[in-house]
């Protein structure tokens, strides 16, 4: 058991979510933040295509503060209002599906660190969805 399960567990009053989606979209959210931050990171030092990767840095700063976000509204999600939740997760959703086609896109140039965050963005948009059905 990962530590955000543990402590979702361990909640007086964990909400409405099933356990499980929640500390995997939880997981996800954070792991994405972590993905885009350091893929724009990545993307500054590719100095001969930088001009190229500013529309994927920009993505990858927007992606990272809808992830910490989401993940913020989520870990008070117990006594949270279901339209914030939700839209939240929608924009979530937005904010990963963006990111992971400029990524994909450069990933085909030969850029790793695009494939990589890609794929990172793709599990998290997934994670959000599966909350939210």
């Amino acid at each position: 058991m990962d530590t955000i399960s543990a402590m979702l567990q361990t909640h007086p009053n964990p909400g409405r979510f099933d356990l499980s989606a929640l500390a995997a979209c939880l997981s996800a959210c954070l792991e994405c933040l972590g993905c885009c931050t350091l893929c724009a990171d990545a993307c500054l030092n590719e100095q001969e295509h930088l001009a190229h990767l500013t529309k994927c840095i920009t993505l990858n700063g927007q992606c990272a503060d809808v992830c910490a976000a989401t993940a913020g509204v989520l870990a008070r999600a117990a006594q949270g209002d279901d339209e914030v939740i939700r839209a939240q997760l929608q924009a979530c959703v937005a904010a990963c599906r963006a990111c992971a086609q400029e990524c994909e896109a450069h990933a085909q140039m030969g850029m790793p660190h695009c494939q990589v965050c890609a794929e990172c963005c793709r599990r998290c948009e997934s994670a959000c969805q599966r909350l939210l059905a």
